[in-house]
């Protein structure tokens, strides 16, 4: 009967201590005004030290129970297939004064920053802590298709070295016509002199050669040298 009684006082002590952790998804027009619209996939997950880790699915009344939380600290983040929620950190120690229920308090934190960092209370409770969250924004996964944009269709890049083209053809002649006279004429001598004159010159050399000439020639000179060896002879 003392084994019992003692297994009975234990058993309430831990049930007494233990924490609970209550979360609720409120109306937040215009963001989500019925939280019932939200998909049954919607859960929360727990993640305390490692190896802890607790998973509840959205209920009917649009909340999240987490029973019997031991002494620890917990990230809670609310998974939602079309809307995103602040993860909060929750906390559970000893009561302060030295009661058998232990203190419960969230605090909104945020990813990639130190777990000292906390943000705006969510609140705080003795034994249990019954708060509120509401989503941030929407997810998005489609994106809408832009119109005709004149001033991003002139910023393409073919389409400025289209502009430039066109302003060096038809601005090049006004602007040799109105040069000075010695520097067109070192222009005109600069040109000559380039590596560009001598291809063109030879390719115009290409063009005007008479191929037709070349082996007519080529044949005589060739009857001609057989003709000279035969006299020899």
């Amino acid at each position: 009967m003392l084994v019992l009684k003692s297994l009975t006082v234990l058993a309430g002590t831990s049930l007494a201590s233990a924490a609970n952790l209550t979360v609720s998804i409120p109306s937040s027009p215009p963001l989500l005004p019925n939280p019932a619209s939200l998909a049954p996939s919607t859960h929360a997950v727990l993640i305390g030290p490692p190896g802890v880790q607790y998973e509840a699915p959205i209920r009917r009344d649009n909340t999240f129970t987490f029973p019997d939380l031991a002494e620890a600290s917990y990230l809670l983040t609310v998974h939602s297939r079309d809307y995103f929620f602040p993860p909060l950190r929750v906390d559970v120690t000893k009561a302060a004064d030295g009661t058998q229920q232990e203190t419960v308090q969230a605090w909104q934190t945020f990813r990639g920053n130190e777990w000292s960092n906390k943000g705006p209370f969510y609140g705080s409770g003795n034994g249990e802590l019954r708060t509120q969250i509401q989503p941030s924004s929407q997810k998005n996964f489609y994106q809408d298709r832009g119109g005709f944009n004149i001033i991003d269709f002139v910023k393409s890049p073919m389409i400025l070295m289209a502009l430039v083209s066109v302003a060096f053809i038809f601005g090049m002649p006004y602007i040799m016509d109105n040069m000075d006279p010695e520097m067109k004429e070192e222009f005109d001598d600069m040109q000559k002199k380039g590596p560009l004159s001598g291809s063109s010159g030879a390719a115009a050399q290409l063009q005007n050669f008479d191929i037709a000439g070349w082996l007519a020639g080529k044949g005589s000179s060739t009857e001609q040298g057989a003709g000279d060896i035969g006299k020899k002879r």
